[in-house]
């Protein structure tokens, strides 16, 4: 290798590193405490309720100060907000990884409508918790959920010649995700009903996809 080309690969490599910022001890000792909060205020909640669940058992289950609580979040209405974040965070994270380029409409639909009732069903105490067992979170949070689903929605599909109507499709997805739930959460055995509604969901989007419509409607 020349002299210059040497030198300047030498050169690059510090500013490689430079891009990968590493975390601080404090940082990191931040997140970790907060992390054994949340996780401890999730089994506070499930174990007393929202309205009979403290910050200072949440702050004993975490095995810290009960001052320590208040560095993270401002109140018990705080902490619960975030574990419904993180859950609705987590859902998209699965939704957008299964997602597959030239998926059909109907298909990344039911995938997201899938994984919602598999979140829902790998806990039930945390799905009766954040469907029922908290306050609300209004309007304007619920608009911010739909807006993340609109993004996924937006993003991956087939090349259409109009475009897909991704808001009022997350409006759907929302509003059935939290339905689901529901089921699921009420019903012993709710597995039919979950799949009789994913049936009929596909069955009533398949007219977004034009090529599966041509299709259908050559069958007919």
């Amino acid at each position: 290798m020349p002299g210059s080309a040497r030198s300047s690969a030498a050169s690059a490599r510090p500013a490689a590193r430079a891009l990968a910022p590493v975390e601080s001890r404090a940082n990191r000792r931040k997140r970790e405490t907060e992390a054994r909060l949340l996780e401890a205020a999730l089994g506070v909640f499930v174990a007393r309720g929202y309205d009979g669940a403290t910050t200072g058992e949440m702050a004993r289950a975490a095995d810290v100060a009960a001052g320590t609580f208040y560095l993270h979040f401002r109140d018990k209405r705080a902490a619960y907000e975030r574990l419904a974040a993180h859950a609705a965070h987590d859902l998209l994270a699965r939704w957008r990884a299964a997602l597959r380029p030239g998926m059909r409409v109907a298909d990344r639909i039911v995938t997201g409508l899938r994984l919602a009732a598999d979140f829902w069903r790998a806990d039930r105490e945390r799905a009766r918790l954040l469907l029922e067992g908290g306050p609300s979170f209004g309007s304007e949070g619920h608009l911010r959920f739909v807006d993340e689903i609109a993004a996924v929605l937006a993003t991956g599909g087939r090349r259409r010649r109009r475009p897909l109507p991704a808001r009022a499709l997350s409006l759907l997805v929302a509003g059935l995700g939290i339905e689901l739930g529901r089921v699921i959460v009420a019903r012993p055995e709710p597995d039919a009903e979950v799949d009789e509604l994913i049936r009929l969901v596909r069955r009533s989007l398949v007219h977004l996809d034009p090529t599966e419509s041509v299709n259908r409607r050559a069958r007919s």
